[in-house]
């Protein structure tokens, strides 16, 4: 738990003028300006701090997934040090990671991860969302789509449990024996084990009729209920929802072929057919209607595009790699790219009328009327666990009138830090609530009594940052230790059985035992990439007895 003081750190950077300005200029709604000079942290913070100021949510739109895996948690990492935002409210929103045409279904686990970040969306508990490019071109569908994705049960009211477990494996989940990860459920008689994503533990709800009677969180290891709860919120595993009326006009597009007439006629149709589900289906859906992008979504929003001119390059190479695909699949014009993506010509059309700004970190100027708010932002020193000289550095700053914050990831680098900072009687406050309570504090913060002095909280903050003009330096747990601990000490977030599969299946070394539902023991070969006419398919290995080999598409996995 953080302390209320650490939030008065930040005070002067939003006393900034070119924060008041980036500020105001977004709150006002008057077009779009250039922000540089920001570092990647002082970018991160100056995120979430402007994203309250100006009273409008934030699109943040980034290169890739590795740019949004190394900003999100920093964002949130300011989130808790600044109050600025709740953490749960800064949402990702991956591109997938295959392309269309491919014959290739997207991962799960980024299927998940879109799927909630879109129901947040909808909702209006988004305050931040770090989109990469080719995600913010897809053709989405409605707000109100995307809503009912999600169900909320509550104790009192009534539900009709079939229709219930229906909605679940339309969106994702599994049926399961027992509940044991994230995306499974499991009902006897009128109990059902449910657990959904980003949940801390699964639910039990007991039905009494089809009234909700009850609902608790429970121990997936003991299977013991405990903590009882007023509501339980059932998050998607997908965005694209296995239904009738989607495969239906999926399939009429593809087969050529149209299907009109009302929701009867086409689930006739469909099921004459024996239309099903095939490996990359999912990209397909906004045939069935889907005519709006995330901007759409979000109105209000401010988007701000990091690094324009690489975003332009990484769609324009995104764009040909689509356009390739396509050729190569053979669909020709049953399916387009640009009915399922909005195009490169109609994105940058479109970015100019949303309100936002455009980050750059090295600003060129641009003519005597360049709109260009600039800040000054320094990169701390790397110390490699040089203890000593790490307190010489925070001495000098503190001594120039600097706020000195030093954050980690945990409270153990918390406990750690006061230890050091004690043994060598230099002064610190801690700004985060170790196990030890208010008594490790007393014993360790003694020397806090200056005014000028360095402050030790929990927060992932890798590197740091110095802002010479507001006489603040944070350094980030990179900058003190090793990187290796640093990198292990990244939030992880919580898989589903299928996505954590398809992660863990990857530790695979050549020789280990597998076991096959059909064939039995065989042993791990690798994978194989084949081309298989319309495109190329990854495929498992597995050998038998007198080398005998099966090829397993890594699509049927599961």
């Amino acid at each position: 738990m953080l302390l209320p003081f650490v939030r008065e750190l930040f005070t002067d950077v939003e006393l900034l003028p070119g924060f008041t300005r980036a500020a105001s200029h977004l709150k006002e709604g008057t077009g779009r300006i250039r922000v540089s000079g920001l570092s990647p942290t002082a970018k991160a913070l100056l995120l979430v701090l402007v994203g309250r100021a100006a009273e409008r949510p934030l699109i943040i739109v980034v290169n890739d997934n590795r740019a949004i895996e190394d900003l999100v948690p920093v964002l949130r990492g300011f989130a808790e040090l600044t109050a600025a935002s709740d953490p749960d409210s800064i949402v990702s929103l991956p591109a997938r990671d295959v392309l269309p045409f491919q014959n290739l279904s997207p991962h799960p686990e980024l299927q998940e991860e879109r799927a909630t970040s879109l129901w947040k969306i909808a909702t209006g508990k988004a305050s931040i969302v770090v989109a990469a490019i080719a995600a913010t071109a897809v053709l989405q569908r409605s707000g109100e789509y995307y809503t009912d994705l999600a169900r909320t049960l509550r104790r009192g009211e009534s539900f009709d449990l079939d229709n219930l477990l229906a909605h679940l494996n339309t969106v994702g989940y599994a049926s399961a024996d027992v509940v044991e990860m994230p995306g499974q459920y499991a009902p006897r008689g009128g109990i059902l084990d449910v657990y959904s994503p980003e949940a801390e533990r699964p639910v039990r709800i007991e039905f009494f009729g089809d009234e909700v009677e009850s609902i608790r969180r429970f121990d997936p290891i003991s299977q013991r209920s405990s903590n009882p709860m007023d509501e339980a919120l059932l998050l998607p595993l997908t965005e694209t929802p296995i239904n009738e009326q989607l495969l239906g006009a999926i399939h009429t597009r593809l087969s050529g072929r149209r299907i009109s007439g009302n929701e009867e006629i086409v689930e006739t149709a469909v099921r004459s057919g024996g239309v099903t589900v095939f490996p990359g289906w999912e990209f397909y859906a906004p045939v069935a209607g889907a005519d709006r992008t995330v901007f759409d979504l979000l109105p209000q929003a401010a988007v701000l595009l990091d690094e324009p001119e690489l975003l332009r390059a990484e769609f324009d190479r995104f764009w040909t790699r689509v356009g390739e695909m396509h050729e190569r699949s053979g669909v020709g014009n049953l399916v387009r790219p640009e009915e399922l993506y909005l195009p490169p010509q109609g994105w940058w059309g479109k970015v100019p009328t949303l309100v936002g700004a455009d980050l750059e970190y090295l600003g060129v100027t641009r003519g005597e009327q360049d709109s260009t708010v600039t800040f000054l932002t320094q990169p701390t020193p790397r110390f490699h666990g040089a203890v000593p000289t790490m307190l010489e550095e925070v001495q000098k700053l503190t001594a120039a009138g600097n706020q000195v914050l030093f954050s980690v990831p945990n409270t153990g680098e918390v406990e750690r830090l006061a230890d050091i900072f004690t043994e060598y009687n230099v002064s610190f406050k801690l700004g985060s609530r170790t196990r030890g309570g208010e008594s490790y504090a007393d014993e360790t913060s003694y020397f806090a009594g200056e005014v000028h002095t360095t402050t030790l909280a929990k927060a992932y903050l890798p590197d740091g940052v110095i802002f010479p003009d507001a006489h603040l330096a944070i350094f980030g747990s990179r900058d003190l230790f090793d990187e290796s601990e640093a990198v292990a000490a990244r939030p992880q977030r919580q898989k589903s059985k299928v996505s954590a599969f398809l992660s863990d299946f990857r530790d695979l070394q050549v020789g280990d035992y597998v076991v096959h539902v059909e064939h039995g023991i065989g042993q791990y070969q690798g994978l194989k990439e084949i081309s298989q006419g319309d495109g190329n398919a990854e495929f498992m290995i597995h050998e038998y007895a007198e080398g005998a080999r099966l090829y397993v598409p890594l699509t049927r996995l599961i």
